[in-house]
């Protein structure tokens, strides 16, 4: 059982979600002033009950005192989350006007092919020949060279034209909404460049500290490519001991996504835990007087913070060296600490430094599996007693698997739409290997002598790979993935109610709990019958926006057909064109070349005619630039797609149509001279570059 007094974070941790709610959903500076207001008059009214407090026994109004600081921890919350924003920064950069931009790099460069991305932090603007003081981070992209592709590092200082743009919203249904992500962060412009428009002015601007451990990941990195045989085997090793994932191939991060297992990817808990035993073994023989543990704490955790450095500081890696810090401190104090106030110490602490830690989802995943775990975990594996210690082993580890996935399940499947059935198996049959990889990795980077890295590496190497191997024959199993699950946040919230309501009926036996689980079965029922009803009477079509690409989807009862010029592999179909279909119900996809014919039941297309139910579409490109049409056509929609040389005139003079539809693929003087003649002319028109994808409702 619990008590009030052991779990005081657990109660603070609650109005700090609150206040940071209040701001992420209605920011406000004008409130956020009134924030700080209220939050002093509360820390006045507070301070002087304390002072008083055997004089006038304030002990008998304790209620009152809660609601103060709750009130305090709340409206500080709010200002945190509004202040923490740099929306209503005046010295943010796009309210200056500028012809350069003076800006200092954030984090280690990532490269692909011949582009180097990264984010910058501003430090002024230039207009003219005139400096002005400015701050606001974006995102940078810079096409290289070939013999210059990795020049830039954490720390330099740069100059370059101040041709920044916004981010794009998602422009298709269900696509992943990178405006919103790097919003969270604080990032609202990125810029693209070449090489001969940037100026490298200075190095070693950044905190010398995050810069050495920096370059040293990048050596340790560069160890694994040299001696590990294999890329991708080199690539994984860095994800797993050192956190760097820019490398990992996209069908291994599918892999690790569809068996239940992509925290193994995430430098989390686990790794953070095994660095911490591995300390705590070499550093055994201090544990004799009160003075070497306390020595001995304070080393264990200057390099668990050192290693949660060195991984990027992820929102898991933090957490868990916080966590550790307060437990290993606590062990050389003699001090007894509650897990969960542990647990609400390290969210509320990373909260205080971050309140946009909140709304990101490593973050609410990693909290919800460490807490699901502590209190799912015992009750689960005191369900069963087995005698046999191989079989105990493997049912304690399976119940700690079945306690994180139940903690997270409806979170993971709002998030990322999909359900590891062989989510058991698989952590089950990684848990060694994983671990053995772990240590062997934390030993590779400190061995010293090439002909033993050059042995191990080749042992690594192989390790790896069986382990890899393990997981894409799980991928590939029937029905190993339950995907195309969009839940809406109620329905999310609802199935946390029903999880928690059936676990504190099953523990504590009260049938009073049988009221809100039957309730909230009910509603939850109703909701995904009248979403599934409401998705399997759509009728549309679908005309993407793919800016260099073309798509058209037509949706029926569940069922889809694709017509693109994008090939199946291309990372479109999975990023933009699937997610819209499996948005809005649909089950089954069939995509078709947009050149080759293909016929159905209610479709039917050949080269640039195509017709869906009584939906008739003509794409005019290129190919009908020189065609001298007979006679009239009768459409319901042209499709001007790859920069035809044509005009509405000519057109109109060949097609009957009641709405010109103009693709992303276009330039932009085309569609504004097209633009303007349908103006003139009075035709329906829809521009799809920078506007959401039409959808056509049949």
């Amino acid at each position: 059982m619990l008590y009030k007094g052991e779990i005081p974070f657990v109660r603070m941790i609650v109005p700090l979600i609150m206040g940071i709610s209040g701001g992420y959903f209605y920011s406000c500076e004008a409130l956020s002033r009134y924030a700080v207001c209220f939050a002093l008059i509360n820390l006045l009214v507070l301070t002087f009950m304390i002072s008083v407090y055997r004089r006038y026994s304030i002990y008998r109004w304790r209620w009152l005192t809660g609601l103060l600081v709750h009130g305090f921890i709340l409206s500080v919350g709010y200002w945190l989350t509004v202040n923490t924003s740099e929306l209503f920064d005046k010295t943010h950069y796009r309210f200056n006007r500028a012809d350069f931009l003076l800006v200092e790099i954030e984090n280690d460069p990532t490269n692909s092919g011949s582009i180097s991305r990264f984010e910058g932090r501003v430090k002024g603007t230039y207009l003219i020949e005139e400096k002005s003081k400015a701050g606001g981070k974006i995102i940078i992209s810079v096409q290289n060279d070939s013999a210059i592709t990795s020049i830039y590092k954490y720390g330099d200082l740069l100059l370059f034209p101040a041709n920044y743009d916004s981010i794009n919203p998602p422009y298709n249904p269900g696509e992943f909404d990178y405006q919103s992500y790097l919003s969270d962060r604080q990032i609202y412009h990125q810029v693209f460049l070449t090489s001969d428009q940037i100026y490298l002015l200075d190095r070693a601007h950044g905190n010398p500290i995050i810069s050495f451990a920096l370059q040293l990941r990048k050596e340790l990195i560069q160890k694994f490519r040299h001696y590990l045989p294999d890329e991708s085997a080199a690539a994984f090793a860095s994800t797993l001991v050192l956190g760097y994932r820019a490398e990992l191939s996209k069908e291994l991060i599918d892999a690790y996504a569809k068996t239940g297992t992509m925290h193994v990817l995430s430098v989390s808990g686990m790794h953070v835990g095994i660095v911490f035993m591995v300390l705590n073994l070499i550093l055994k023989f201090m544990d004799k007087t009160s003075s070497t543990r306390l020595i001995r704490a304070v080393l264990i955790i200057a390099v668990v913070w050192f290693y949660a450095l060195l991984t990027g500081f992820s929102a898991p890696a933090c957490r868990a060296a916080v966590m550790l810090s307060f437990i290993v401190l606590g062990k050389a104090l003699n001090k007894h600490q509650n897990t969960y106030n542990l647990i609400a110490i390290s969210a509320f602490l990373l909260l205080l430094y971050n309140p946009f830690y909140l709304v990101d989802a490593g973050f609410q995943l990693s909290y919800l599996a460490v807490t699901g775990i502590v209190f799912f975990h015992s009750r689960i594996y005191q369900a069963i007693t087995i005698k046999n210690k191989m079989l105990d082993y493997v049912w304690s580890y399976s119940a700690l698997s079945i306690a994180a996935q139940l903690a997270t399940l409806p979170i993971s499947i709002y998030y990322f739409h999909q359900f590891p059935v062989y989510f058991l198996f698989s952590n089950l049959f990684i848990v060694i290997p994983v671990s053995l990889i772990m240590y062997a990795g934390i030993l590779f980077m400190f061995i010293p002598f090439p002909e033993m890295l050059h042995y191990g590496g080749i042992v690594l190497n192989k390790l790896i790979n069986f382990t890899n191997s393990i997981l894409y024959y799980i991928e590939n199993l029937p029905f190993s993935t339950l995907d195309g699950i969009w839940l809406t946040a109620f329905e999310c919230t609802l199935i946390f109610i029903v999880i928690l309501s059936i676990s504190f009926r099953l523990m504590e036996g009260r049938k009073v709990l049988m009221f809100p689980i039957g309730i909230s079965i009910l509603i939850l029922s109703l909701s995904l019958i009248v979403n599934w009803k409401r998705k399997y009477d759509q009728h549309h079509l679908i005309f993407y926006n793919l800016r260099k690409h073309s798509a058209i989807a037509y949706l029926t009862k569940g069922q889809s057909v694709i017509v693109s010029d994008v090939e199946n592999s291309d990372k479109l179909v999975s990023f933009s064109i699937l997610p819209a279909l499996k948005s809005k119900g649909s089950r089954t996809e069939l995509l078709f070349e947009d050149s080759l014919k293909f016929s159905g039941e209610t479709f039917f297309g050949e080269k640039n005619f195509y017709q869906f139910a009584g939906y008739r579409i003509f794409k005019w490109d290129k190919e009908f630039d020189d065609v001298i049409f007979t006679g009239t056509l009768n459409v319901s929609a042209v499709l001007i797609s790859g920069s035809p040389k044509v005009s509405l005139e000519d057109i109109q003079s060949c097609l009957d149509f009641k709405i010109i539809i103009i693709e992303a693929n276009n330039p932009d003087y085309k569609i504004k001279r097209w633009v303007i003649d349908a103006k003139k002319r009075k035709l329906p028109y829809y521009v799809l570059k920078k506007n959401p994808a039409l959808i056509v409702n049949l």
